[in-house]
């Protein structure tokens, strides 16, 4: 049974609600929502001694356990919060969260990103030793946990690996999940004092934990629209940014809005941040505009070479070129910018080869995740890298193109590299012609290969 976060709200009010709420999804929104709730449940003055907050990492499930039993100090709910609970993640969700965690490093959540690797580490059976015996300089020790092809986000890993070494990670003290334990308290009863409220940074809604918590209606996303990427709807975006400047009294430029959205991108916790500094910035005036973006807002592009070869990926001309320019304008070297779109290129190429061979009987366009983990993963196929997830979204890419025109754009891709070299020709236009070809070929409109598409 599926809720919004106004039923719940009212059900808490109520006494309706169970007793127990997991909020998971955009950092920003589980936060607030979570302290929305325990202001309901817990009047200020009783804070101190009605609220137990716990890090999921490290307490123990007898902690939790013992402070839900231990009635009140006084007469009022006791609110139990676990943060971080690590009782959802699972090893088939492996790619998802090695996503999760560069997608975190490339946003400057470093401390967020290591915490979540600690996570995945101890999902997978690493042990403190064998943390310590891996060499900083070696991310390829990595290749189990992370999906990485050949220079594919190797220099992130590295960089993170570094700033985990440097943080002293300590996986011994991170409790792996405790399923079973939280399931002997569900087939319970909490007493009528306790509210359990968890709140995770990934789940996976696929264990059996998670379905009978959603089951009890104990279940509760949060987070704006995205895309099959990931990446945050734009107009969900706009929406964001109306609602924290109206209490403000604020307004705002449709060109600085624009701004805002192609400097700050679509971290909310970041865009948060920006829009404070906005409002502060703007003082007693009511309209925030387009040169007070400029003057105070950080330019966080450093994801933009990654939108860009999602662009040539969908064929999306137009948000290739913007991504470019972004690109060139913040200075990352066209041979750089070269060498991650032939990265790309190689990994549809080799993913369509699969398509008209090994997955040509299974794959059917519009699958969904679950449809490939369950039929084209048991058929023992040859794969692109050792995170499904990875796979999944490349294929789909991949269908986009017929081997003939990806071959083609790998000859391209030699020709630019020989004019970016060479003394002559403006790298700008090399590139947009490059990515012009790439997303506007003749033959998008065409069948791609024999895949069936039923």
């Amino acid at each position: 049974m599926k809720r919004d976060l106004a039923t719940i709200l009212n059900d808490l009010k109520s006494g309706r609600a169970p007793q127990l709420l997991l909020l998971f999804g955009d950092d920003l929104q589980v936060q607030e929502t979570c302290r929305q709730i325990i202001d309901m449940l817990v009047p200020a003055e009783f804070k101190a001694f009605n609220l137990e907050r716990f890090d999921g990492r490290t307490v123990s499930w007898d902690q939790v356990e013992g402070s839900l039993m231990t009635p009140p100090f006084l007469p009022a709910k006791k609110v139990v919060w676990v943060e971080n609970a690590p009782y959802f993640f699972s090893r088939e969700q492996k790619g998802e969260l090695g996503e999760k965690i560069l997608e975190l490093w490339r946003e400057g959540g470093r401390d967020a990103a290591v915490k979540l690797l600690a996570d995945l580490l101890v999902v997978e059976g690493w042990t403190q030793e064998r943390w310590e015996r891996l060499d900083a300089s070696s991310p390829d020790q990595l290749s189990e946990v992370f999906d990485y092809d050949g220079n594919n986000g190797q220099e992130e890993i590295a960089a993170l690996l570094t700033f985990a070494k440097y943080r002293d990670l300590e996986l011994s003290k991170r409790k792996a999940a405790d399923s079973h334990r939280l399931g002997d308290l569900l087939d319970g009863k909490l007493p009528e004092w306790a509210f359990l409220l968890l709140n995770a940074v990934q789940v996976d809604r696929r264990t059996k934990l998670f379905k009978r918590l959603e089951d009890l209606g104990a279940t509760l996303f949060l987070g704006l629209e995205r895309d099959r990427y990931g990446k945050v709807n734009r107009d969900s975006l706009l929406n964001f940014i109306s609602q924290r400047l109206r209490p403000a009294g604020k307004d705002i430029e449709p060109g600085a809005r624009d701004m805002i959205l192609a400097r700050a991108g679509d971290n909310l916790r970041m865009l948060q941040q920006e829009i404070d500094k906005l409002v502060l910035y703007s003082a007693d005036h009511p309209i925030i505009r387009s040169k007070d973006v400029e003057a105070v807002v950080a330019d966080n592009g450093e994801g933009w070479i990654f939108d860009l070869t999602r662009a040539v990926g969908d064929r999306d001309g137009l948000s290739a070129l913007a991504q470019l320019v972004r690109l060139m304008g913040q200075g990352e070297h066209p041979l750089k910018i070269l060498g991650t779109i032939a990265s790309e290129v190689r990994r549809l190429l080799t993913a369509r080869q699969i398509l008209d061979g090994d997955l040509r009987p299974f794959w059917k366009r519009g699958i969904s995740y679950q449809q490939f983990q369950q039929i084209v993963i048991k058929q023992g196929t040859t794969a692109l890298t050792r995170s499904p997830y990875a796979d999944y979204m490349c294929f789909q890419r991949a269908e986009r193109f017929a081997m003939a025109e990806l071959v083609s754009h790998m000859e391209s891709l030699f020709e630019a590299d020989l004019r970016l070299k060479s003394s002559g020709g403006q790298p700008r236009l090399i590139l947009e012609k490059l990515i012009l070809g790439m997303c506007l070929a003749a033959s998008r409109n065409q069948p791609h290969g024999n895949v069936s598409t039923e």
